[in-house]
């Protein structure tokens, strides 16, 4: 991992191309750290070794990236190469900012707290003169630095009713998917291993199948756990018939056709069903060019990668719903899916392992002592594959929305879609202009 961080850094150092690039080069190597960071806490408990190596790693990565792109670049460069990336990001996403600024109101509230109380001693500071050095004061009526107050004044321009919304959205996202889902699938699972430890091999399955198929027909709850449970709970109660190979093999076999049964039973039962009500295309937003883009690199037959990655790396329910409004062929949506095994081979294995590492022989020692060991390096390679996939199905479909607009603009739009979002937009504009912040009284705003 140390010499993927290296070679992020090698390409940042390459001489060609614009300043613009290469500070886009450099985001590759921030987000190559934020993986790092989920490869982390998705191994926590499982190999306290292999995850504090990562922690040190991600740490000192941080530190490393932010003492070199400072000294790699003077104020005036730095600056010019912000407002070249920010300016980028506004052409391309500028209607979809507030939900990234939500992101970053819910998520760095504290933060922004103690900069504003650091900025106000750094200006409490620079007025007393103590130091001969100090940048100048500025306004001295304001209690702000110059730098933090033309910040301020920017956040002032958002649509801050908007912003604060998409926030309270992202709250409520986090709760339902990292408390609630998370945390009672783990529970069920695990309530579900421990009740079927004493059946046979065959009842287990019909038992997992059908828990399965209803867990994944829930829109929140993702694919990984109920594979792991596969993993876990097959080769237990079928590795003495079957043995430890055959018994893994089993499961992902189940997981496999468990996945490919769900996804068409979303899509046909669900996704075409609702494709019927233009209030479901519109909120999908089926005439964006994002969509668009969807639809002519899931249209195609066959295999490919840009399919492939939107099929595996997408989340469970959304992906197959929305092949399901977009009314894509089925079994070319199922031909693109069955790659999906690379990633239920992984996440079984680690299941798999889990149980055999928790085995003891009659002294009481670790029966396969290797297993737990292993099985960390099987969670990591479940986390990059699933991590991976979504990467690269953003980057194909920004190269697909990019590099074939004509493709994408010959795809005709809803027509009944396009009627409701001309309605919709008169309505939006009518409620942000009674909902300008200035406009709203004190009460509502706390």
């Amino acid at each position: 991992m140390t010499m993927f961080f290296l070679s992020f850094f090698c390409t940042f150092l390459r001489t060609e191309g614009t300043k613009e690039k290469d500070i886009f080069n450099f985001g590759k190597v921030w987000l190559f750290i934020l993986f790092a960071i989920w490869v982390t806490t998705s191994l926590s408990g499982m190999a306290s070794g292999v995850t504090s190596a990562l922690a040190a790693l991600t740490l000192a990565s941080f530190v490393a990236s932010a003492v070199f792109i400072a000294v790699s670049f003077n104020r005036d460069e730095r600056t010019e190469n912000a407002a070249a990336v920010f300016n980028r990001l506004r052409d391309k996403y500028g209607e979809n900012l507030d939900i990234a600024r939500g992101l970053f109101v819910v998520t760095c509230a504290p933060i922004l707290l103690i900069y504003f109380c650091f900025s106000i001693t750094n200006q409490l500071i620079r007025k007393t003169r103590i130091f001969p050095c100090s940048e100048p004061v500025g306004d001295s009526n304001d209690i702000f630095t110059t730098r933090t107050r033309r910040q301020i004044e920017q956040m002032k321009t958002w649509d801050r009713v908007r912003v604060y919304t998409f926030a309270v959205y992202w709250g409520i996202f986090f709760m339902v998917m990292q408390v609630l889902v998370a945390k009672l699938t783990v529970v069920f699972l695990s309530w579900l291993i421990e009740q079927t430890s004493s059946f046979g091999l065959g009842a287990v399955t019909a038992i997992l199948v059908g828990v399965g198929v209803a867990m994944f027909l829930l829109p929140p709850v993702p694919g990984v756990p109920v594979y792991l449970t596969l993993g876990i709970v097959l080769p237990a109660q079928g590795h003495e018939t079957l043995g430890w190979v055959g018994s893994i093999g089993y499961s992902i076999a189940i997981g496999l056709v468990l996945k490919l049964f769900s996804s068409a039973l979303q899509q046909k039962m669900i996704g075409e069903n609702l494709s019927r009500y233009v209030r479901v295309r519109q909120f999908v937003g089926v005439n964006s060019t994002l969509m668009k883009a969807m639809r002519l690199v899931l249209s195609q037959d066959g295999l490919s990668v840009p399919k492939v990655a939107i099929l595996i790396g997408g989340p469970d329910w959304p992906t197959s719903v929305l092949c399901g409004i977009l009314r894509l062929s089925l079994p070319q949506i199922i031909l693109g899916t069955i790659p999906v095994v690379m990633l239920i081979f992984p996440t079984c294995l680690t299941g798999a392992l889990l149980y055999m590492a928790s085995l003891k022989d009659a002294s009481g020692n670790p029966e396969f002592s290797w297993a737990g060991t292993v099985s960390t390096i099987t969670a990591s390679v479940t986390a990059l594959v699933q991590f991976g996939s979504m990467i690269v199905a953003a980057y194909y479909l920004e190269q697909t929305a990019d590099k074939r607009v004509d493709d994408v603009a010959a795809i005709v739009d809803d027509a009944e879609v396009k009627k409701a979002d001309d309605e919709a937009a008169h309505l939006n504009k009518c409620y942000r202009e009674v909902t300008q912040w200035n406009k709203i009284p004190v009460l509502p705003k706390l």
